[in-house]
């Protein structure tokens, strides 16, 4: 028989230095989809990022795809994209968020790497997305 155990973290601990940086979009709609305001990127320092939405579909069995999202510096120039290691079809830059009713809201979440030294050059992402 097993038995399960509940557990608590300990406090949390503020890390000195250890300051992400959060890039959030408002209301997106894209065909009959809405991804909804307060859509957001988050970057920390060691190179990792997560993503948090919410999307919704017009239609049933719907998908809301982001293409892929560059970080972008100083005047707009590229300077590399997010990657994931759970690539779509082989695309290592590509996110979805499958939606299988239209009555629904869905999470969408995602996570992803870059090239941490790109960190302190960051103005901007530019997310590629469709529905």
């Amino acid at each position: 028989m097993a038995i399960i155990i509940e557990t608590a973290s300990s406090t949390p601990e503020r890390l000195t230095g250890w300051i992400p940086l959060r890039f959030t979009w408002s209301l997106i709609r894209r065909g009959d989809c809405t991804m909804f305001d307060g859509a957001k990127w988050t970057l920390c320092p060691d190179g990792t990022a997560t993503f948090d939405a919410t999307v919704t579909g017009g239609t049933d069995d719907n998908a809301w795809v982001i293409w892929h999202v560059d970080l972008l510096g100083r005047d707009g120039a590229v300077l590399g994209s997010l990657t994931t290691e759970h690539p779509v079809e082989g695309d290592r830059r590509k996110f979805v968020r499958h939606m299988p009713s239209r009555a629904e809201r869905y999470r969408f979440r995602a996570w992803a790497t870059f090239d941490e030294y790109l960190l302190p050059e960051l103005t901007a992402l530019k997310m590629h997305s469709s529905c």
